[in-house]
């Protein structure tokens, strides 16, 4: 930060130098006379011209000097006398000039005073202050790592410290607000995180990640206890990441509070999974995931009803050609459930081949497109077998398909057939 000030110190020196340069060496070459000297110059000139003009007349008068001699003389000491005075004017204004470089060089030294203050006021001299503490944070950070000490949580409240005033004169600056929470979960300040989470979700809305990070540090403000409102985040940012390893350790979470053990193990199957088993939080996620089953099992769970939990719900379907359907042997059959009369999005989708039909495909909630959205979330569904002309998901005009529904999840048929006949025309 220092250097900056002596960067903009110097800049100011080196064009005030410029300024005043060429006045100080112009102002050198005034005779700085007064208006009252000047004035003395002027009187004392004309009395000398009517003495001359006086003199010019009594040689006149006496003969020493003919007509045309008095005319020529008297001519002279008038241009002498209108020469003076000139002389003397362009002096006088020379002076005037002197005063108006004073004027100028007071507009100067104002234009650089009020630059700084407006500098001060409009800047980014605490943009520039807040990355040069940055820096020397993860400086010393790294250095306090290496040695194998906590950093020093002092360097981290100042940081906060310089960013709270650089948003109070400029709250609009979602990074900062983001920069502030990562600070205040570092400081286990979550209750000022929380804050700082939900100014950056004010202004953009739509960030999954400061969702899921705003969901656990309201879940760690309350200590450790899930509410309705981090649920609601959670089931959010879900749908739109399902694979936010956060929000699947905080929906395992959810569900062991309410003794749901067979989703929140798995979340949290799926979690380290994600993570892999070797990171930091699988050790934790791995002992919940036995916590639960246990707790499954004195419930009067089995192995087997396990097993198949994890698993998920099913659906196995005959898909079958009927006759009269123009199609290829390497045209692509999309098979899928979707909710019925709902969401037309595929709870669970498979793809076969023409080739391959007739065909048994298995539907299962591993095959959801996103964990919010699967053939465990919904109870009525319904079955559909197209044949794509172009191999796209999206249905278009002159495609075959077959379906059938509503199915209830909860009491299937014991068996599922999709015959594909018709042919889609609008």
């Amino acid at each position: 930060m220092m250097s900056l000030w002596v960067g903009a110190a110097l800049l100011c020196v080196v064009a005030l130098i410029f300024i005043f340069w060429p006045l100080v060496r112009y102002g050198k070459q005034q005779n700085g006379q007064s208006s009252e000297v000047i004035a003395e110059r002027l009187d004392e000139n004309v009395r000398l011209f009517h003495e001359h003009i006086a003199e010019l007349n009594a040689q006149l008068a006496s003969g020493r000097i003919d007509q045309a001699q008095f005319d020529q003389l008297k001519l002279e000491q008038e241009r002498a006398l209108l020469e003076d005075e000139a002389d003397i004017r362009a002096a006088q204004q020379t002076r005037t000039l002197s005063a108006g470089v004073k004027t100028l060089s007071v507009i100067a030294l104002l234009v650089v005073a009020v630059s700084w203050g407006l500098y001060q006021h409009l800047g980014s001299s605490a943009d520039v202050e807040i990355r040069a503490a940055q820096e020397l944070k993860q400086k010393l950070d790294n250095e306090d790592y290496m040695a194998g000490r906590n950093p020093d949580p002092v360097r981290a409240r100042e940081m906060a410290r310089l960013i709270e005033a650089r948003l109070a004169d400029n709250p609009d600056q979602l990074q900062y607000w983001f920069f502030l929470a990562r600070i205040q979960m570092d400081l286990n300040d979550f209750g000022q995180a929380v804050n700082a989470y939900q100014q950056v979700l004010q202004r953009d809305s739509e960030s999954a990640m400061v969702m899921a990070e705003l969901a656990q540090a309201m879940f760690l403000r309350d200590e450790s206890k899930m509410n309705p409102a981090i649920s609601d985040l959670v089931e959010k940012v879900l749908v739109k990441e399902p694979d936010n390893t956060m929000a699947l350790g905080l929906a395992g979470i959810d569900a062991f509070g309410k003794k749901d053990y067979v989703n929140a193990i798995k979340y949290w199957e799926r979690t380290v999974k994600l993570t892999g088993p070797d990171s930091a939080g699988s050790q934790a996620l791995m002992a919940g995931i036995e916590r639960a089953a246990t707790l499954y099992f004195a419930e009067g769970g089995t192995e087997e009803s396990l097993a198949a939990a994890r698993s998920g719900r099913q659906l196995s379907i005959n898909v079958s050609l009927a006759e009269g359907v123009d199609a290829k042997p390497d045209q692509v059959v999309f098979v899928y459930a979707r909710a019925w009369q709902g969401a037309k999005m595929p709870l669970a989708i498979a793809r076969v081949q023409v080739s391959e039909l007739p065909k048994r495909v298995l539907l299962t909630e591993a095959m959801a497109m996103t964990p919010a959205m699967s053939l465990g979330s919904i109870d009525n569904v319904e079955v559909v077998a197209r044949i794509s002309q172009n191999g796209t998901a999206a249905a278009e005009v002159g495609d075959w398909q077959g379906s059938f529904g509503p199915l209830d999840m909860r009491s299937l048929p014991a068996d599922i057939g999709v015959k594909i006949d018709e042919k889609i025309s609008q």
